[in-house]
């Protein structure tokens, strides 16, 4: 994170720029402040197209998909979205401000050195596979499914609030059998170390492939290292459609045997043989662990995140005091 440079530090319609959060292939995202009638003020993200992408239709499509997919889901494990907009040419997404840790730094031994603790993995994983499970089950106004699939499920698209509730976030290439909603084929989408095998070949997917990716998330954060990523997107290929796939509990001996079943089941090349939805995922991490005494809750994950994560934390709330007064 870093405060928004003069240019960018100025009102964005009826927000102000704070503090640019992250630059991404598509979206750069910013802190901001909503002004509203009679001094109303709101801390909210702006995820707005890239400046150089921003006149291509198919970058333009693809972001507004984004938009009308996330503003139909509403579930504390996902990312609210508040609107889409336009400003001076630029789309925009506004939506919640967290506060919190991606996934990923769990992995980084240099942020998290010690192994996470397998009830802290499955709790994560609990909470991510009831956000996916409520997309995955929404519906048209006839009540038929919109058939969402995610597709871009990592650790970077996972996020630990310091209130200890997992969001999933970005849908930005989410997959939806639905008319009214665009939806790109003919093109591989995607993370490509997290992507299913009939993924990767292009074929039908379908929710299973969220749950593949929920479980290659699990079996890296548990092992603070890649699953299937190697130097070239070639040899990750083979990886992930031919190599064998190690058991965690192989690499972690502490990690109990039934949740390594788990992901192992989650991990299986073909799709029918992995769990049917998300939340049968989630159920049976949880019952994997237990004999642990269960999944971390939200406090107990809260409690963690604010403690391991201080100084980044401690940077966070320097640009909200910056955002809060006027900066």
């Amino acid at each position: 994170m870093e405060p928004a440079s003069a240019s960018e530090a100025r009102r964005f319609g009826k927000y102000t720029l704070v503090a640019k959060l992250a630059t991404g292939g598509m979206a750069e995202i910013f802190l901001a402040r909503l002004h509203g009638d009679g001094g109303f003020e709101k801390l909210v993200c702006i995820k707005r197209i890239l400046p150089h992408l921003a006149k291509d239709p198919q970058f333009v499509a693809m972001f507004l998909d984004e938009a009308r997919v996330a503003a139909r889901i509403s579930h504390p494990n996902v990312c609210q979205v508040f609107e889409l907009g336009e400003w001076n040419g630029q789309y925009y997404i506004a939506m919640e401000y967290l506060e919190g840790v991606p996934l990923s730094v769990f992995r980084r031994q240099d942020f998290y050195p010690m192994p996470p603790d397998p009830r802290l993995v499955a709790g994560v994983g609990v909470q991510a596979c009831e956000g996916l499970h409520h997309a995955h089950l929404l519906k048209r106004p006839d009540g038929e499914l919109l058939g969402v699939v995610h597709r871009d499920i990592s650790p970077s698209n996972l996020f630990a609030t310091t209130d200890g509730i997992v969001k999933v976030l970005d849908f930005g290439i989410a997959k939806v059998q639905d008319a009214s909603v665009r939806t790109s084929t003919g093109a591989v989408k995607g993370t490509y170390a997290y992507m299913a095998p009939e993924q990767l070949r292009n074929d039908n997917i379908d929710r299973r492939v969220d749950v593949w990716a929920i479980g290659t998330v699990l079996w890296e954060t548990l092992a603070q290292r890649h699953l299937f990523k190697r130097d070239t997107e070639f040899l990750t290929f083979e990886a992930i459609t031919k190599d064998p796939i190690p058991d965690i509990c192989e690499v972690r001996p502490d990690v109990p045997a039934l949740l390594g079943d788990v992901i192992a089941r989650a991990l299986s090349r073909n799709p029918a043989d992995r769990f049917a939805s998300a939340r049968s995922l989630g159920e049976a991490l949880a019952q994997a662990v237990g004999p642990l005494g269960g999944p971390l809750n939200a406090a107990a994950l809260s409690d963690e995140v604010s403690h391991a994560f201080e100084a980044t934390l401690a940077e966070q709330r320097m640009l909200l005091r910056i955002a809060r007064e006027g900066g």
